[in-house]
């Protein structure tokens, strides 16, 4: 079984991020429909859909370059906050995965990590005020978890996803502070956060990848 993703997994996976926003488009705008302005769906289907258009103009050898210039693209396709918010902090992972051709799990560590720096620093956030950090800072917990356990690439990404599934629904229990679901106040608590939602999603990507027979057989 492998325990490196190269760049072709990378690209595949961001393809299967892509396809997973697509399907949830109209259930990510329901969930911002209650809290927000409810294009977040849109939003991320346009995006991911820009991202995959453009790899095959990026490198095959350097997976960092790979995250840079799609976080450039998702950035120029849709300049809204959810937007900015995942160009941000796929463009930090870029730079801290840059020159790198093949990803261990203590990788997806490094820039996971990289990832929660940057929607800290963008969204002025922390855990538990019902934003994106609610579901990408568990799947970087159970990164670390994984790591100090020895636990497989498989087996690391499936926990990271499950661990951000459960981060995501763990909001409906939350208030939101921040951007227009913030106004709800107290009325946004029994609601899922549809940011949380993507974050969860696109680990969902990664485990669905790993998962596959193309992956595991290779």
């Amino acid at each position: 079984m492998k325990e490196t993703l190269n760049v072709q997994d990378i690209k595949n996976i961001l393809q299967e991020i892509s396809r997973i926003m697509d399907e949830n488009k109209d259930y990510l705008c329901k969930l911002d429909g209650a809290l927000g302005d409810g294009d977040i769906g849109l939003t991320m289907s346009k995006g991911f859909r820009a991202v995959v258009e453009n790899l095959p103009n990026t490198s095959n050898e350097n997976i960092g370059v790979v995250l840079m210039n799609s976080a450039v693209v998702m950035g120029e396709t849709v300049a809204s906050t959810m937007g900015t918010l995942m160009a941000s902090a796929i463009i930090r992972g870029g730079k801290v995965t840059q020159g790198k051709s093949e990803l261990t799990a203590e990788d997806l560590l490094t820039m996971t990590r990289a990832m929660v720096h940057a929607l800290v620093e963008r969204g002025k956030a922390k855990a538990g005020e019902k934003t994106v950090l609610d579901s990408i800072i568990p799947a970087m917990e159970a990164l670390e978890a994984a790591a100090k356990e020895g636990k497989s690439l498989k087996e690391t990404i499936n926990e990271a996803y499950a661990a951000a599934d459960k981060g995501a629904r763990h909001t409906i229990e939350m208030q939101a502070r921040h951007g227009r679901a913030g106004r709800y106040l107290e009325r946004s608590i029994g609601l899922q956060d549809p940011g949380a939602t993507v974050g969860a999603l696109f680990f969902k990507g990664f485990s669905n990848y790993v998962n596959a027979g193309t992956f595991t057989s290779a």
